[in-house]
Formats: C-alpha cells, structure tokens, sequence
C-alpha cells in the first residue's frame, strides 16, 4: 500500500502475549509465517526501560543485533520488509503520548531518521506514527488496562487475545494429553 501498517494486540496478564511473540518470531525464522518481511526485530518494553540517554534507531538495533553492523543501510531501504515488534506497552516506564500535538511542531520530538539520536519513547511513537521508516509494519502488545495510550496512534488492526475460560481450558488439556 505503499504506507506500513501498526497492530495492538491486547491481552490479560498471563494469557499469552510474550509467547505470541515468541511463536512469531521464530515461525518467522523458520519460514513458516510472514516470509515477506526480510528482518523481525522484537524488543521488550521492560528491557528498553534500561536505556536512559538518547539512542539511535540503528545504535538499539546493533545493541540487541550486532551482527547487522555493515547492513543497516541496506535493511532500511527495503522498509516494507520490516516488522517491529514491541511487547509490553504496559510496562514501559515513559509515556508515550500519541495525542500531543507539539510532537508535529517540535522536531526533537519526533524521529524521523534511523540514525537520528532520541529518547526511545521518540523512535516507538516515530514507528508507529510511521514518521520514522514509514513503510515498516509494528506490533504492540500490551494489558488492556493500557489501550487507552495507544487511542490516538496510527493503529490500523486491533485485537485481543482471548484464551481458554473454565471447561474449555480443562477440554483442551484433556484432548492435548490424551496420550500420556
């Protein structure tokens, strides 16, 4: 469509979010699913808490990927085979305001350069608001109770992970070990 796509996938404490991310990324790897994006690069929330000064798109992708050192340049010309997954909305420490209007005046704010250097908060919102590699798609996750955050952004799919309730829960663990 020539403009990248941003999903929520929202989910109760427990029900499965991290390990939806987990099976994506490696059906991914092992060609099963989404074989038109070349890169996957998940990150945790609780994880970019740690870094504390302003960092680069390109310096938080060879923090976690070193190994893309020499083709950074490269990946980022093909943005629409990119998929930037960020799990745990809720538990990110900065708050990243999708409805501030001063983010489109001030352009400190806002990160439009993978080398630029800014806050985290900046680069999330920058993906999503595909101010900053406009043609890559993002996943979120996070608890419903912090959906409201992400009411402004640019989110073009919602959904909610549901799971098992009471009988269906003991129905599945019946029929899936039936044979031990």
């Amino acid at each position: 469509s020539g403009s990248g796509s941003s999903t929520a996938v929202a989910g109760v404490p427990g029900i499965g979010k991290t390990t939806m991310v987990q099976k994506i990324v490696y059906d991914w790897a092992m060609g099963k699913i989404y074989q038109h994006f070349q890169f996957v690069f998940s990150f945790k929330f609780r994880d970019l808490n740690t870094i504390t000064c302003k960092i680069s798109l390109n310096e938080l992708i060879l923090d976690q990927y070193p190994y893309f050192g020499n083709i950074l340049r490269e990946i980022w010309k093909t943005q629409v085979g990119l998929l930037f997954i960020f799990d745990g909305l809720d538990e990110f420490k900065d708050r990243i305001d999708f409805g501030d209007s001063q983010r489109h005046i001030d352009p400190q704010r806002t990160c439009t350069d993978p080398q630029f250097r800014c806050k985290v908060s900046d680069i999330v919102y920058s993906l999503i608001q595909h101010k900053l590699l406009p043609e890559c798609s993002v996943l979120v996750t996070t608890r419903p109770t912090s959906l409201y955050l992400l009411e402004k952004a640019d989110i073009s799919v919602w959904a909610e992970i549901l799971g098992f309730v009471g009988e269906e829960r003991k129905e599945y663990f019946i029929r899936y070990f039936e044979d031990q």
